[in-house]
């Protein structure tokens, strides 16, 4: 019964999952964003469905999609990145806002990366990636910097 009263106050259970899920992703990312000055609103409706995270700072607005890891290992590491490609790509209605990608920086959605090692497509779309350390370490890659996080993190 402890278990589930922690979980219910929104602590943890005594076992520490090895699964880096999206809830856990959204949690860290949505505080490293509101530490870092941005005012943030989980589940943001746009035309085409809803976005995880709509984050605005200074008049500059970021629309994240977030992703995390299930117990299917890289196969569906690669599907959920895969997933929320398709996700932004389909409710880029704004030209205004920028929009990321967020995703667990972890072995498999580092292999995920690597398919994606030399590709200009992040530039070219415009789209923010958005790495997530379990630490609650964030950072958010622009579009002209993924090809240089690609290089430096997949090996």
């Amino acid at each position: 019964m402890e278990k589930i009263k922690k979980q219910i106050e929104g602590g943890s259970s005594s076992e520490v999952s090895s699964v880096f899920r999206e809830n856990e992703v959204l949690s860290i990312l949505v505080r490293y964003l509101k530490d870092n000055g941005w005012k943030v609103k989980e589940q943001i409706r746009v035309n085409g469905g809803s976005i995880d995270i709509g984050a605005d700072r200074e008049g500059k607005i970021l629309l994240i999609e977030a992703k995390g890891e299930d117990k299917g290992g890289y196969t569906s590491a690669e599907m959920n990145f895969q997933i929320g490609l398709g996700q932004l790509m389909s409710r880029m209605k704004h030209h205004e806002a920028e929009y990321g990608l967020a995703f667990p920086l972890t072995k498999d959605f580092i292999k995920v990366l690597a398919k994606y090692k030399g590709s200009f497509a992040f530039e070219k779309l415009g789209l923010y990636l958005i790495s997530v350390a379990r630490e609650g370490g964030c950072r958010l890659i622009s579009p002209k910097e993924a090809s240089k996080f690609l290089e430096e993190t997949v090996h």
